[in-house]
Parts: structure tokens; C-alpha cells; sequence
């Protein structure tokens, strides 16, 4: 094993951070950004998806790419793009340059993502993994809550590109400490790059990311929305014919047939999907329906944090202990019970409450996705690592952007239909801009002689769809939970269907 290894796991945990604190510590700025940079809201969105979009086009062929040029060598690649891209992001003068900048920095994160994994994977061994692989998820899901804290102290005192120059020495740090940490791994049978199955693999997820992204915004029924959606039907298409004729196809279908990389990748979609609804839902909740500033809202999410540490610090000698499969099992157990614990919450519940349940969530969150990555990488194996990292987290990417698009559908026509009634006395412009989000609702509220009303009905309509996404949510995850104990392998060591195949 690495002599190393735990100095380069600190190293890779605050790469990871970084490349997931990007995700959304710019929400916080989009104010300040709209007013600099003379932003329409088009364009404020694009600035936040962008990143989204990119992380998920490119981040299949990049564990692949590490896999046969060297993980370290490819890696340090993306810290450098990532350090690059956040400059250009910080320097921008206009809204097209900032937001190929964020394009820059999505690419960027999709090297850096999967390697982290990669790199982790290879250089310990099944004793020590679990715990690495734990420790390593908690800072890839500390990341996105983390956004709004660092973004809401930052603009207080600086201006909005103080969110992209706080990247730069930091990831300089990463960088040169990655340098000289990092050991150098790849594949040796590592096949070529089929380099058109990637282009056709990235046009395909970039075009249905941005159909989802499109079908959140617009609507379902929007023709941009089905165009980018049937583009990539097609082009999912051509790519399975291309690889079914290909020499050296770009996806080892093999991983699944190894029962813990698929039903493993399952469970850390699952997770991914609830971590996501929460972390789109309650940042509105807290600062629409409860008046929170941006950084007591990011304040709040802190029990969040402390469960997933202790759950990914903790996660392995329980996974050494009980197995696999019940240690994913039990973390989905207690997802569920926390978003079971939020789907309660309403105006008057008080904070503990709800601290309560993102503490569970936390716990829960921690202690699944960190079993299931282990097994995720241990059927890869080392040789294979950059790819399975890659397969998994493009995945769970699109699982994320799914959940935000699906289940804040299913929130916006809950809250419109609850909050109908208490719109009856106002104009219909007014009526339709508080239907469309409960932050339009809050700002229609304070320039109302008799605003106090509406306000409270908003907070109540919106809590009413929270409970039920969260329900949703619940319901996924007790499936999950139960697929997990039906087909994820426990305590068993036998070697994988591809690690046999490289055997025989």
C-alpha cells in the first residue's frame, strides 16, 4: 500500500469539496452578479447550470482517460484547469464570458471528480478502504451545503467574484500538495479511447441534462425542452450501436454484472436523489417562508454536516462489522426516518426538529453512500478504477439533476394548487408571480398594505409540497432499502464477474 495514503486522501478530500462547493456557493451571489454584470434571469440560470451541465457531459470518458494515461498525471490536469477557469470566472466583465467560464470550471470538476475516486480506490487496500471511501464521500456531500455558508459570509464583506477568487488559493494548495502526494496509477491493459462513443456518450447526457434543466424552467411541454430530449433518445441510440459494434467499447458492461457495483451504483443514486431534494428545497424554506438570511439558512443546514462526518468517519468499522449489505440497509433506514422527520415540518415547528432531521439524514446519507461506494470500487478493482468512479458518478449526476427537475415539479404544482384560494382578491399578474415560486410570493408580500397574509399562506403552501417531496423521497428510499437487502452482497469476498474474466 501507499505509505502516504491517509496525507493524500486530506488531499483529494479538499479537492473534492471544492469541485461540489461550486455546485452552489454562486446561488448566494446571483443578486450581486445580476446587478454587475446586468444579468436577466436567463442568464443568472445558465450561470448555475452551466457548471451542472458540463460536470455531467464529460465525466464518463475522464475516469477512462485516467485510467490509461496515468490518474495522478490526468488529475493534476483538471486542479490546474479548475484553478484556471476559477480566475477566468473571477475576471469576467460579462455575462457570456462568466458563463463559459462556469462551462470551463464543469469540465474541469468532471476530471477532478471521478479521479478523487480513482485515486482513493487504488491506494488502499480492503481493510483500509472502507474508511477512506468514507471519510472521502463526507467531503464530496459536505461540499454542497457548505456552498451557501462560504457564499454568504464572503458577500458580506466582499464583492461577487470573492466566490471564485476564494478558489484560487485553495486549490492551489490542493494542487501543489497533490503534486508531490499523489501516487501515479493506471490500467496497463487499459484499451484506446473510442473517441467517437464519447462524443456520442457526451452529447447524449449533455443533451439530456439540459432537457431536464430545460423542462424545469420552461416546461415539459416546451418544443426546446422535448427537442433536447428526443436529441438525446437518438443519440443514446447511436451510442449503444457504437458500442455494441466497437472494439474497444468506452463503458465495461461487465461492472454489471458484479451485483456490487449495480445494486451498490443504485443505492448511491438513491442517496443522491434525497441529498439533492433537500438541498434545493430547504435553502428556499428557510429564507422564503422563514425570512433567514442566506447565511443563517447555510448556518442551519450545519447538523447536516456533522451527521454525514460522523457517519463517514465512522462508516467503515461498522461496514467491517455487520457487512455490507446491512450497512447500506441501516444508512438508507435512517434517510429514511430523517426525511420522514422533514416531511413534518411546518411554519411553527421548531428548529429542533428539523435539526433532528438533518441530522438523521446525515447520518443516514454518510453511512450508505459510503458502503455502497466501497463496494462500487472494490468490484471495479484497481485497474479499473477511474472507470467504474466514472460510470457511478455520471449516474448519480443525472439522478440529481432528475431529482431537482421531477420532484421541484411536483413541489411547484403543490404549492400553486394549496396557494390558489388566498389568491383570489389580487390582480392576475400579481396572482400568477406569487404562484411561481414562494420567494416571488415573499417579495410580492412586502410591497402589500395587507401582505402579512399572503405570506403565511405562501409559507403554508410551500410547506404542504415539502411534505410531500419529502414523502416522495421516503418512499424511494425504503424501496431502495429493500432492493439492497434482496440483491447487494453482504459479507461475501468472491471475486467479481470481470475480476474472474481478468483471471481466467
Amino acid at each position: 500500500m501507499y505509505p502516504r495514503r491517509w496525507w493524500m486522501l486530506g488531499v483529494t478530500c479538499l479537492a473534492m469539496v471544492m469541485v461540489n462547493l461550486d455546485l452552489t456557493v454562486v446561488n448566494v451571489a446571483l443578486p450581486k452578479i445580476s446587478v454587475a454584470l446586468h444579468a436577466s434571469t436567463g442568464d443568472l440560470q445558465w450561470i448555475v447550470d452551466a457548471y451542472s451541465l458540463a460536470l455531467a457531459g464529460v465525466m464518463l470518458p475522464a475516469g477512462l482517460i485516467g485510467d490509461r494515461l496515468g490518474r495522478r498525471r490526468v488529475m493534476l490536469a483538471g486542479l490546474a484547469l479548475f484553478l484556471g477557469a476559477s480566475l477566468w470566472c473571477a475576471l469576467s466583465l460579462s455575462v457570456g464570458e462568466l458563463i463559459a467560464a462556469r462551462a470551463l470550471m464543469g469540465v474541469s470538476a468532471a476530471i477532478v471528480f471521478p479521479l478523487s475516486l480513482a485515486v482513493v480506490s487504488a491506494s488502499f487496500g480492503d481493510t483500509e478502504r472502507p474508511k477512506a471511501i468514507g471519510i472521502l464521500t463526507a467531503a464530496i456531500a459536505i461540499g454542497l451545503p457548505l456552498g451557501p455558508v462560504v457564499g454568504g459570509v464572503l458577500l458580506q464583506h466582499f464583492a461577487w467574484s470573492s466566490v471564485f477568487w476564494i478558489n484560487v488559493p485553495v486549490v492551489g494548495i490542493a494542487l501543489a500538495a497533490a503534486a508531490v502526494l499523489l501516487p501515479e496509477s493506471r490500467n496497463p491493459e487499459a484499451p484506446p479511447l473510442d473517441a467517437v462513443g464519447a462524443l456520442l456518450a457526451t452529447a447524449a447526457i449533455t443533451c439530456l441534462v439540459w432537457g431536464i434543466i430545460d423542462g424545469a424552467e420552461r416546461g415539459w411541454t416546451a418544443p426546446a425542452t422535448w427537442g433536447m430530449l428526443a436529441a438525446s433518445v437518438l443519440l443514446m441510440v447511436a451510442f449503444a450501436r457504437r458500442e455494441h459494434r466497437a472494439r474497444h467499447p468506452l463503458v465495461d458492461w461487465a461492472l454489471f454484472r458484479d451485483r456490487r457495483f449495480t445494486w451498490g451504483t443504485v443505492a448511491s443514486v438513491d442517496v443522491s436523489v434525497a441529498l439533492y431534494a433537500i438541498l434545493f428545497i430547504l435553502p428556499q424554506y428557510l429564507q422564503s417562508a422563514l425570512g433567514d438570511d442566506p447565511l443563517t439558512a447555510g448556518l442551519r443546514l450545519l447538523p447536516l454536516m456533522a451527521g454525514l462526518l460522523v457517519a463517514g468517519v465512522g462508516a467503515g468499522p461498522v461496514t467491517r462489522a455487520v457487512g455490507r449489505k446491512l450497512a447500506v440497509a441501516a444508512g438508507l433506514a435512517l434517510l429514511a426516518g430523517g426525511l420522514a422527520v422533514l416531511s413534518q415540518v411546518h411554519l411553527s415547528t421548531g428548529y429542533v426538529v428539523m435539526a433532528a432531521g438533518l441530522a438523521l439524514c446525515g447520518l443516514g446519507i454518510g453511512a450508505s453512500m459510503t458502503a455502497a461506494m466501497d463496494g462500487v470500487m472494490a468490484a471495479a478493482g484497481g485497474d479499473e478504477a477511474g472507470a467504474g468512479a466514472s460510470v457511478n458518478s455520471t449516474l448519480r449526476q443525472i439522478g440529481g439533476a432528475l431529482a431537482v427537475a421531477v420532484l421541484g415539479g411536483v413541489l411547484s404544482a403543490s404549492y400553486a394548487g394549496a396557494l390558489r384560494p388566498a389568491l383570489a382578491g389580487l390582480p392576475a399578474a400579481q396572482a400568477a408571480a406569487a404562484r411561481g415560486s414562494v420567494a416571488q410570493a415573499a417579495q410580492l408580500a412586502s410591497h402589500l398594505p395587507a401582505g402579512g397574509a399572503l405570506l403565511h399562506a405562501a409559507g403554508t403552501a410551500f410547506v404542504d409540497g415539502m411534505g410531500v417531496v419529502m414523502l416522495i423521497c421516503v418512499a424511494l428510499t425504503a424501496l431502495t432499502a429493500a432492493i439492497t437487502l434482496r440483491f447487494l452482497p453482504g459479507r461475501s469476498r468472491r471475486p467479481s464477474a470481470q475480476q474472474a474474466e481478468r483471471a481466467a
